[in-house]
């Protein structure tokens, strides 16, 4: 049953997004058929993590999401189904970042968004720790570029999600230098997929 209504939900959000806001996608070909991978998107709208779930077609992406979205019962119910879970912003919370460390030990796709909140203006903002903290325990990282979100429905903006290619991480200590650092990569490879685009 669940799995049924999976993939009812998954295709009516198809048709709102590539049907009717016009979704443009790149970058399929760098989604990891298999095994566990951090999702690193910029964050500009609530709508990001439904068009980034409806382009990756062959991967369910496991989100953090604040805690805020699951106050709706009928919200909290879809956004479980899709294997998201919930954060308290701002309180270090610990169990979430154990529940991101326990799905990527199953092999799944997880989704943390580096900037931690939307930032509702051009480019991107300050990238926390969270994403590069997890990921430098030795798991990749998918950059990925969601554009067009902000302004979302609007007739003549259409969205796009660009997905660059793996960063390929290797455990090493979590120090300040060396998570600053691998922000710092994930930080211009999704300004240069945005660039790219825009040219």
């Amino acid at each position: 049953m669940k799995h049924f209504l999976y993939t009812i939900t998954r295709w009516i959000l198809n048709i709102v997004f590539f049907k009717i806001f016009h979704l443009h996608v790149e970058g399929r070909e760098n989604i990891p058929v298999k095994g566990a991978v951090i999702v690193a998107p910029n964050h500009k709208s609530n709508w990001d993590p439904p068009l980034i779930g409806v382009a990756f077609s062959n991967r369910v992406v496991h989100y953090m999401a604040k805690e805020e979205l699951f106050k709706n019962p009928i919200a909290a119910w879809i956004l479980t189904m899709f294997g998201t879970f919930s954060v308290k912003r701002g309180s270090g919370d610990g169990s979430a970042v154990m529940r991101a460390v326990r799905e990527l030990r199953k092999g799944y796709p997880v989704g943390i968004f580096p900037e931690g909140t939307r930032i509702k203006r051009e480019g991107l903002g300050r990238f926390h720790s969270g994403m590069a903290s997890i990921a430098i325990e030795g798991t990749d990282i998918l950059p990925v570029a969601v554009v067009g979100s902000l302004n979302m429905p609007h007739p003549k903006q259409h969205p796009a999600v660009l997905i660059g290619k793996i960063i390929h991480v290797e455990k090493q200590k979590p120090t300040k230098e060396s998570i600053q650092a691998l922000n710092e990569k994930v930080k211009s490879a999704i300004e240069q997929l945005m660039t790219d685009y825009n040219a």
